[in-house]
């Protein structure tokens, strides 16, 4: 088996339009802070569908494939897949461990997620982190916190944009863009990028279901 992951084919996930300034968090209200992130530490079950795209910064490696992702209290399940050729690999976590299927559906198992996939492919993919950062959520230790006001009605909503935060001894650089209200309650990033020394990661959301 090999670091790729996320294999097969490569996609440009292009950047768009540039995106609105960002405003860092004494030139804006705490409360519209609080009010996303209310909303969003009660999210408890999601489901998205898209694009996940790994660089290897140092090898100048790009991986990427689609991806469907179910998310709940009792468990997480990726699925890496291609259009026309369906399945490509599934990560799966819940309380008694984490399962990984290859495209053969050989099953490799692990203590959770993220060990078992340093374990089999040399790369710790915070995958914890990402947890929280696909739903715009502010994780522990997140530094340098900067945001995008919104309107929701009367009320304003200000949703994470940009912050540091350090995993396992690597620290990243988080950026969220494209928020778009989902169910005309909250506002989710449609597109968001990890980058630290040596990886990038970048998500492209194309439907959320909450």
């Amino acid at each position: 088996m090999k670091l790729r992951l996320l294999l097969l084919f490569s996609l440009i996930l292009s950047g768009c339009a540039a995106p609105p300034e960002e405003i860092p968090m004494d030139a804006i209200d705490a409360n519209a802070v609080s009010r996303h992130q209310d909303q969003v530490d009660a999210l408890q079950r999601w489901q998205l569908r898209g694009q996940i795209a790994l660089f290897n910064l140092t090898a100048d490696e790009r991986d990427a494939v689609y991806l469907e992702w179910k998310q709940s209290p009792e468990r997480l399940q990726l699925r890496f897949y291609h259009p026309l050729k369906g399945t490509l690999a599934r990560l799966e976590q819940d309380a008694q461990g984490a399962t990984y299927y290859d495209e053969d559906e050989q099953a490799y198992y692990g203590y959770n997620a993220e060990s078992l996939v340093a374990r089999l492919f040399n790369f710790e993919l915070p995958i914890a982190l990402l947890q929280q950062v696909i739903v715009g959520a502010r994780p522990q230790g997140a530094e340098q916190q900067r945001y995008l006001l919104l309107n929701d009605h009367d009320l304003a909503m200000a949703p994470l944009m940009s912050y540091l935060v350090t995993r396992n001894e690597q620290q990243w650089q988080v950026q969220l863009n494209n928020y778009e209200q989902q169910s005309g309650r909250l506002f989710l990033p449609h597109n968001v990028e990890l980058r630290s020394s040596a990886w990038r990661i970048k998500l492209r959301v194309s439907e959320w279901k909450l």
